[in-house]
């Protein structure tokens, strides 16, 4: 996939020097070296905000609870019940 975008970023002396040390240390350019670093942290925490860990006994609660029929809130019927009926106009 062509690279089409472009970041820019400030960072401090010994950020930079930091960052190009250990990139070295690896054997990738400073770019490979961050896009890696990014591109692995943010897949961990876009998975960790997609995904619903649960221990077993709450897993099991969990599954009953999405099994079970849906009820409408009663409160929520008393006003629907109460309301007046909407007109369609053109």
């Amino acid at each position: 996939m062509p690279k089409d975008k472009r970041r820019e970023l400030r960072i401090t002396s010994q950020d930079d020097d930091l960052i190009v040390e250990a990139a070295g240390l690896i054997g990738v350019s400073v770019s490979e070296f961050l896009i890696d670093r990014a591109l692995k942290d943010a897949e961990e925490l876009v998975e960790a905000h997609r995904s619903i860990r649960l221990q077993s006994d709450s897993y099991e609660r969990f599954l009953a609870a999405l099994d079970r029929p849906a009820q409408a809130p009663q409160e929520l019927l008393r006003q629907i019940k109460a309301s007046r009926p909407i007109k369609h106009v053109d």
